[in-house]
């Protein structure tokens, strides 16, 4: 009798175990289909069911291998582990107005950032820990959960315990970081793995290829007529010296990211083909067996080029043992912060960049020394900006902001145009313009804008992803002909 329940007890055991496994192959298989169209890229055409955009088909096809190098470069960069770290939590002063906030995951999303997305998705897969972790999510990026144990202990423990956590992070770091770089790299022509893994990198760490990066240096992306290789190593010098002068201090000792993509373009490593990759000391490739070293390649030391030109790298000894914030030596801080390039050197740019136009006259016929060419050589000339005296306009002067004026030459890769308005003219009495924080561009790609321009929607949503809070134009009232973009006014 004893025997038959026994075995009564284990038929019903397995038979858990089995719907248990099942509905976890079922979860698994949901989330792969997610990203499906996002992996679409890897075959280079149509999946059945799913619309494949004609860009997507032009567009560049990494090998599986070469992704997997960019994925775990990266991987080591943000967790230390070339697979991720799934479990890891990290706690910087990188929130809104610099508060403190969780970093989690393979790749690092944070709190304020989209980790309440990756906790959603989690959640609707039904993982094993969804129950406990559903409540949080409406708190997640609204009240502070930096120090609210329970929560950070459910996120490791489903990253330790619950694959499905593992995969849904897999689905949502392609979806959220790996993919818009990829389509970056692909809508601005480039073609180099190495290019993948800078973008990449990029994406993952700053959430974007970074405007006031990108206006530190004069060369164009390739599919603006730029040299690939130039862009990428002129990049990563602007890159290396951003992070390393930044105003938030936490960010100066990420400089390892610069200067190890730095070392693979000083190799000439461009399709990832020489292995291993030093990422932070840890040496990377694409897994067990698939590709040799490159000849003359020492596997068990940092390589390191001294004569990089973007910056100065110290040689390591194989005894050596470096702390990141030792590495970033005063010296560096000094070096980057004079190669910084300045308001006028911005506005110098400005003046004399093909793509854009400075009005010499005002809309209202007013005449005086606060057209837009002049605000701008004025600034080149490292004078204020001179407002206008009439109507609302209250006189003076004021300095050109250096995020607007990144932003325009960003704006510039991609559009040519014409400014009517910055600090000068007539507006609001509360206006940015006055600030030196506002534009106004009356013409986009040789057409006036109108409500039927064909590059309006995607001029303004340029403006918005540099940064810009207050973008208006033809639908909105008093903005029928023209656009106007302005940063946020500095706390």
């Amino acid at each position: 009798m004893s025997t038959s329940i026994n075995s009564a007890e284990l038929t019903r055991s397995l038979q858990a175990l089995i719907e248990a496994s099942n509905n976890l192959a079922a979860t698994v298989n949901s989330l792969a289909q997610m990203s499906v169209e996002q992996r679409s890229y890897i075959d280079g055409g149509a999946i059945a069911g799913v619309a494949t955009p004609a860009a997507a088909l032009a567009a560049v096809r990494l090998t599986d291998l070469q992704r997997r190098i960019c994925e775990r470069v990266v991987n080591v960069f943000e967790t230390g582990s070339s697979q991720g770290n799934y479990a890891t939590i990290s706690i910087f002063h990188d929130g809104p107005n610099r508060i403190r906030q969780i970093t989690y995951g393979r790749s690092q999303t944070t709190e304020y950032g989209n980790l309440r997305k990756l906790v959603q998705m989690y959640v609707d897969a039904g993982g094993h820990f969804a129950d406990e972790l559903r409540p949080f999510i409406p708190k997640i990026g609204v009240s502070p959960l930096v120090d609210d144990s329970r929560f950070k202990r459910l996120l490791q423990d489903a990253a330790r315990q619950d694959p499905v956590m593992r995969q849904t992070q897999d689905v949502f770091f392609d979806e959220v970081y790996f993919q818009p770089a990829l389509n970056w790299f692909n809508q601005e022509g480039f073609t180099r793995a190495l290019s993948m893994l800078v973008i990449y990198d990029s994406f993952t760490h700053s959430g974007q290829i970074r405007p006031e990066i990108r206006a530190m240096f004069r060369e164009r992306t390739p599919k603006n007529g730029g040299n690939e290789t130039i862009w990428i190593r002129d990049y990563v010098k602007a890159r290396h010296t951003w992070l390393a002068t930044h105003s938030n201090p936490e960010l100066h000792p990420t400089v390892y990211r610069t200067r190890d993509l730095a070392r693979e373009i000083q190799r000439g490593n461009w399709d990832l083909t020489m292995v291993p990759i030093m990422a932070n000391g840890t040496p990377v490739d694409g897994g067990v067996g698939t590709m040799a070293a490159a000849p003359g390649v020492d596997e068990s030391t940092d390589l390191i080029f001294e004569d990089f030109a973007p910056f100065d790298l110290v040689p390591l000894q194989d005894d050596e043992v470096w702390s990141e914030v030792e590495m970033f030596s005063s010296e560096i801080a000094e070096a980057a912060a004079a190669a910084a390039p300045s308001t006028p050197d911005l506005a110098r740019r400005i003046l004399n960049h093909p793509s854009i136009s400075l009005a010499t006259a005002h809309p209202s016929g007013a005449v005086d020394q606060a057209t837009a060419r002049d605000n701008i050589s004025d600034t080149a000339s490292g004078r204020p900006a001179r407002r206008s005296t009439h109507g609302n306009a209250p006189g003076g002067t004021t300095n050109l902001d250096v995020r607007l004026l990144s932003g325009l030459l960003a704006l510039a890769d991609q559009f040519s145009f014409s400014i009517a308005e910055l600090a000068g003219g007539s507006h609001n009495p509360n206006s940015r313009h006055y600030a030196g924080l506002g534009m106004d561009v009356n013409i986009i790609n040789g057409r006036r804008v109108r409500a039927d321009h064909p590059d309006v929607s995607a001029f303004k949503a340029k403006c918005r992803e540099m940064g810009a809070t207050e973008v208006l134009g033809p639908g909105n009232t008093g903005h029928a002909t023209h656009v106007h973009a302005a940063w946020p006014r500095p706390n």
